[in-house]
């Protein structure tokens, strides 16, 4: 059995046991496992404008930026409200509150290998959105929808933002976005947003419920080369992944690159 084959057969034994493999009371309710691959096995559960390099960044001013300079690139159509603003600059590397998840383990093994130098350990996360968003205490099942009431503290208007109105939640969200993007499809995203904590491993919940509801599995570095291979095989490439221009010919120039 191969590496990845190996990593598959680990997820079967935690969905085994997890909420997500539940039987749902009707058919079309399946609540699925969400996944996030991590390039290095030690990094956070941490979004990207709550890292170092990002730390004191005003968001208020970031989607204000973004908002006002990115329609002109825009070659679909624009968005229409603040979250599906949000959701582009997500995706799109722009630092948000928002932490990517998926609901597809092999395109979350794909973010966890790609461009790997296989001299560390990577690492696939997973995690029980029905699960976290229960822990809110809000009467919520299964992941938000960004136009529930609920979802909206999370996100000021612009307006509001500038007003000095801030974040107070604490705990983080699993939601659950429209596919304003080709991008998002592709990758079948789902996110989770964050208030004022900064890392999910740090909420209480999160360290309670760790291997039962949120966990890890580290892919060793002597495996990540063979991973890599094998996804290809699959068809999970750059192009199925970022299926625009820029994936087309990073794929083109990975096949023709010498060794």
């Amino acid at each position: 059995m191969g590496a990845l084959s190996e990593c598959l057969e680990r997820l079967k034994e935690f969905r085994r046991g997890w909420g997500g493999g539940d039987s749902p009371e009707r058919r079309g309710e399946e609540r699925p496992l969400w996944f996030r691959g991590h390039l290095n096995a030690d990094w956070k559960l941490t979004p990207k404008l709550y890292r170092k390099p990002f730390i004191g960044a005003d968001e208020t001013e970031i989607r204000h930026e973004f908002q006002s300079r990115a329609p002109q690139l825009i070659q679909t159509r624009l968005p229409t409200n603040k979250w599906e603003w949000y959701f582009l600059m997500q995706h799109y590397g722009v630092p948000t509150r928002l932490l990517d998840w998926t609901v597809n383990p092999l395109i979350a093994m794909y973010f966890a290998v790609q461009d790997h130098p296989a001299t560390f350990d990577a690492a696939l996360w997973m995690l029980d959105p029905s699960w976290l968003n229960r822990k809110l205490r809000r009467g919520i099942e299964g992941a938000m929808l960004p136009d529930w009431k609920e979802a909206q503290p999370y996100l000021p208007e612009l307006e509001a933002a500038f007003e000095g109105k801030e974040v107070t939640l604490t705990l983080p969200a699993a939601m659950e976005p429209p596919h304003v993007d080709r991008r998002l499809s592709a990758q079948s995203s789902r996110f989770v947003i964050f208030g004022t904590t900064r890392d999910l491993m740090r909420t209480k919940a999160a360290r309670v419920a760790r291997v039962r509801h949120v966990g890890m599995i580290r892919i060793p570095k002597e495996c990540i080369k063979e991973i890599q291979a094998d996804l290809d095989h699959y068809g999970i490439t750059a192009a199925s992944v970022f299926p625009d221009l820029t994936g087309l010919c990073r794929e083109i120039c990975l096949r023709w690159a010498t060794p």
